[in-house]
């Protein structure tokens, strides 16, 4: 009777040392599949809601089109046309980080401002995608960006003074004060031999800025977005503003596009710059 006790407690004793490696693994591959998975159903999120809002802003330029849209298409290298390219490389980087940060940060008001951002910065990809493609030109900028308004490659170090926040003689001698367009300011000098990652065009992020955003997490990931994200709405702005002025886009459409973005983005603006405040945090300077 006592062997048959003792033989009892030993089988009732906890796990072995090999059981709980085998757990251990077994819950770190399970975590890994899991990670895999929230990857996979967040690219496939993404690219749904880039197609839907994609396909929104065909639909609702198709059913606003006037007789007026049907015109010749304007001339290669206009304001018009270099406008809705590089701007469609301007908002697709606007997008990416508002689905990183869908899906890496911790802060719901962060993340609605991120879903706002995604949702319509879509939409407007798409209404420019149908000009293009109407007008016959490529959705990509094959020159310079930002050429169409006098700042080729580099335009982020030598923007004109109309664009820097001071008074300067814009288009037709036309005075115009952007007071509230930052001053672009010198970025940290690269380490000795190192070459300095300029951006596509001024406020976009950097591929190593792009990175970090990838890898933050939780509040680390909600405060560098709303840093990235500041800077790259304050970086087009001036594209908007341009864009927005008859004496340089001759389509109303297009103007008036770029006046919506305009009145968005500065009110997405004022709330990032709240944001950054509440949570102690400066925004980036421009680069």
């Amino acid at each position: 009777m006592a062997d048959e006790t003792g033989a009892t407690g030993a089988g009732d004793s906890g796990p072995t040392d090999a059981e709980t490696t085998g757990d251990t693994r077994a819950e770190s591959s399970a975590a890994h599949a899991d990670s895999r998975r929230r990857n996979a159903l967040l690219a496939l999120a993404g690219v749904a809601i880039l197609l839907f809002g994609v396909g929104l802003g065909l639909l609702i330029h198709a059913s606003l089109a006037t007789d007026s849209d049907e015109d010749a298409p304007p001339a290669a290298g206009s304001a018009a046309v270099g406008f809705a390219q590089d701007m469609i490389a301007h908002h697709t980087q606007g997008i990416d980080m508002a689905a990183l940060e869908l899906y890496n940060g911790s802060d719901q008001q962060v993340r609605a401002l991120a879903f706002d951002i995604l949702t319509a910065q879509s939409n407007e990809i798409g209404q420019m995608q149908s000009w293009l493609t109407r007008w016959g030109y490529p959705l990509i900028n094959p020159g310079d960006p930002m050429a169409w308004m006098g700042m080729g490659h580099g335009a982020s170090s030598s923007m004109p003074a109309e664009h820097t926040g001071h008074e300067g003689s814009g288009h037709g001698g036309e005075t115009h004060d952007h007071g509230d367009m930052p001053m672009p300011m010198p970025t940290t000098p690269a380490p000795s031999g190192a070459t300095a990652e300029v951006p596509l065009m001024p406020g976009m992020a950097t591929p190593s800025e792009m990175t970090q955003l990838r890898q933050a997490r939780g509040t680390a990931a909600d405060v560098l977005f709303l840093q990235l994200m500041l800077r790259h709405h304050e970086g087009g702005t001036h594209m908007m503003q341009y864009a927005a002025n008859p004496a340089n886009v001759d389509e109303a459409y297009v103007r008036d596009l770029a006046s919506g973005m305009l009145r968005t983005q500065s009110s997405e603006i004022d709330r990032i710059k709240a944001m950054l405040a509440e949570r102690n945090a400066q925004p980036l300077p421009m680069n």
